[in-house]
C-alpha cells in the first residue's frame, strides 16, 4: 500500500495548486482572509511526502520528526474544528445538508481519534502512527469540502482530492504506513 500512499500524497500536493471549486485553488484560498482555514489542511500531503522521504531514507522517523508530525496534525485538526466554534457571527447550520456536513465532520474526527488511540496499543503500528495522524487530520476537512462542492462546481482539484481522500481513508482503516 505504501506506493499508493505516496501517490496519494503527491496527488494531494498537486491539488494545492489546482482549482478546487469556483476557480479557486487551496493556494489562492490560503492567501484570502476568510478562506485560509479551509486551505491549511491541504498542506498535510506536503508534510506526508517529506515525512515519508525521511522515513524511507533513514528507515524510520526520529522522535523529533514524529513530534513535529503530531504537532502539525493536531494544529490542522484544530484549524478545521475552529469552524465549529461559535465565534462572532457564527450561526448553527441552516438546513439538513449543512447539518450533515457539520455532524459528518465531527463524526469523522471522533472515529479518527478512536482509531488513533487504539493504534497506541499496537506495537507494530509505532512507525505508522505519525502517518495515521496526518491522514486523520486531512480526512475531515477534505471530506467536508468534497461534500460541499462535488457535483456542484467541483473542478480538477476536487476530483484529485477525492482520490487522495479515498486512498488515505482506506489506509487509515487498514493501519497502513
Amino acid at each position: 500500500m505504501m506506493p499508493f500512499l505516496m501517490l496519494a500524497s503527491l496527488l494531494g500536493v498537486a491539488t494545492f495548486f489546482l482549482p478546487f471549486a469556483v476557480d479557486t485553488s487551496p493556494l489562492q484560498a490560503i492567501q484570502q482572509a476568510g478562506l485560509w482555514r479551509v486551505a491549511v489542511p491541504f498542506l498535510v500531503p506536503f508534510i506526508a511526502v517529506i515525512a515519508r522521504m525521511i522515513a524511507t531514507n533513514r528507515g524510520s522517523l526520529s522522535p523529533g520528526a514524529k513530534r513535529a508530525v503530531y504537532v502539525w496534525a493536531a494544529a490542522t485538526a484544530l484549524i478545521t474544528l475552529s469552524f465549529f466554534v461559535p465565534i462572532g457571527d457564527w450561526s448553527a447550520p441552516a438546513n439538513t445538508s449543512d447539518w450533515i456536513g457539520y455532524v459528518g465532520t465531527l463524526v469523522v474526527y471522533a472515529a479518527g481519534a478512536r482509531l488513533w488511540l487504539r493504534s497506541r496499543h499496537v506495537a507494530e503500528m509505532a512507525e505508522t502512527r505519525p502517518f495515521l495522524a496526518l491522514r486523520l487530520a486531512y480526512l475531515p476537512n477534505a471530506g467536508l469540502l468534497l461534500y460541499s462542492f462535488l457535483g456542484d462546481g467541483a473542478q480538477v482539484g476536487a476530483y484529485l482530492t477525492l482520490v487522495t481522500t479515498v486512498i488515505y481513508a482506506v489506509a487509515a482503516v487498514r493501519g497502513e504506513k
